[in-house]
């Protein structure tokens, strides 16, 4: 069983989020702030992230991501991280190289290792979690 951290200030996309991988027989923790994401990352040291980066309306995540691969202890500073979100859709942002993007690889624009649109389908979230962690050497 993974222990999954959600950290979005959307309680719909919480909900959905948990109930995909709860059905797959995870356990899932949500955060609805950065600052409160950082305290369940460290009191519940889950395998992986799921992280909107606009929380609420900004880019919070960024500052997520930026201040956990800066973290003293190597394990969070590790942890995978995958990002859920409508920024893509709303700005002229791009945070993840798309898959035809011949110059830059997963995580050279943001340290991640993997970048989901909203919306996003549940099935191929809960997919995509479980093949990050398979890469990180984590199973169920």
């Amino acid at each position: 069983m993974l222990k999954v951290l959600i950290i979005d200030d959307d309680p719909d996309m919480v909900s959905g989020t948990r109930l995909a991988l709860e059905k797959r027989g995870h356990r899932v923790v949500a955060a609805s702030s950065t600052l409160e994401g950082h305290s369940k990352v460290e009191e519940e040291r889950p395998d992986p992230i799921l992280l909107e980066i606009m929380i609420p309306s900004g880019t919070e995540g960024f500052h997520f991501v930026w201040r956990l691969r800066r973290h003293s202890d190597s394990l969070l500073r590790e942890m995978p991280i995958v990002v859920v979100s409508a920024i893509h859709r709303t700005t002229e942002l791009r945070l993840y190289p798309e898959e035809t993007d011949r110059d830059y690889a997963p995580g050279e624009f943001l340290p991640v290792q993997a970048f989901l649109d909203k919306p996003v389908d549940l099935l191929a979230l809960a997919r995509t979690v479980e093949r990050v962690l398979a890469g990180f050497g984590r199973h169920e």
